[in-house]
């Protein structure tokens, strides 16, 4: 049973607070309280991906995955003056998309090759148009000289807590910096947009080489959502930085609120369950969920 198992799990972190905060923590937490204990509360010590545990990774997240990691090998190279051919683009989707269905293929869920091609074909097409977005065309064309890009992975200390905040590519043009978030897959609703994108200041304070004002900074999002690419920036005050950090605290607190609520209870599927059933089609922990059920 998976209360059972689960029970197992927890014994030795029970008091053990949350500290992280990320984006994909924060759009989790808010989506479904119960796929964030099983995600982040029971194995945020763990360093196993839960779907080895729990359940199978949805295709459309392992297409999502495959865009970036094509999209960063191509700026890594960009920023070497290394210049790829819509060719060498191809092939890399091609390359990057089998290989990361791969395990697809050796469960019961197996992808035809049709699937694979419909796949690679959309993904070769998606990263054009993000490639042809302005802000981007500026950065290929040299219009942006001063420029780097960076991974989500190093975090930045805030208080107690430890944020993921990077941003994703950094440049400046003339006194003012910029920072950049790409998002591959936006939500439809997102209503602490700003203050979400505001995180990447917080990364910016860890800088020595960067500006210690907001007012010095634009911040941009570059999201794909309803089917086509979008830029959005707004310039920050220092106000927004303060709010940006009342957020995370909020959203920790609460986190750490839904944790210890779980250990009181002891049973996962009495949890608040995801408001949307389209959130699950993507979950890899419907195995016994009462949604799935209900």
């Amino acid at each position: 049973m998976i209360t059972f198992t689960i029970v197992k799990d927890i014994i030795s972190s029970v008091n053990r607070l949350l500290t992280e905060w990320s984006l994909s923590r924060r759009k989790v937490f808010s989506n479904c309280p119960r796929r964030f204990i099983l995600r982040y509360g029971l194995n945020s010590s763990s360093n196993q991906h839960p779907t080895r545990k729990f359940g199978k990774i949805a295709i459309k997240d392992i297409f999502i995955v495959t865009l970036r990691e094509v999209f960063f090998d191509w700026l890594n190279d960009l920023h070497s003056n290394v210049v790829w051919t819509e060719k060498k683009l191809y092939s890399s989707v091609k390359f990057k998309i089998t290989i990361n269905t791969t395990d697809i293929d050796r469960s019961s869920r197996r992808i035809t090759q049709s699937q694979r091609n419909q796949l690679i074909s959309i993904g070769f097409s998606r990263l054009k148009g993000l490639m042809k977005l302005n802000l981007i065309r500026k950065i290929t064309t040299g219009r942006i000289r001063e420029w780097s890009c960076h991974k989500r992975i190093k975090k930045t200390f805030f208080g107690h807590l430890e944020v993921y905040c990077s941003p994703d590519i950094v440049f400046r043009v003339k006194s003012k910096w910029h920072l950049v978030r790409l998002n591959f897959q936006a939500e439809h609703k997102q209503p602490y947009h700003d203050l979400e994108l505001s995180s990447m200041l917080l990364w910016s304070k860890g800088n020595q080489y960067l500006p210690n004002l907001a007012e010095k900074f634009v911040l941009h999002s570059i999201e794909y959502r309803k089917g086509k690419w979008s830029s959005v920036s707004f310039k920050p005050e220092q106000s927004t930085l303060q709010e940006a950090k009342q957020l995370l605290e909020k959203d920790v607190h609460n986190m750490n609120i839904l944790q210890n609520d779980f250990y009181r209870i002891g049973d996962v599927n009495r949890l608040p369950l995801a408001k949307c059933k389209l959130y699950c089609t993507r979950c890899p922990y419907r195995l016994n969920c009462p949604v799935e059920h209900g």
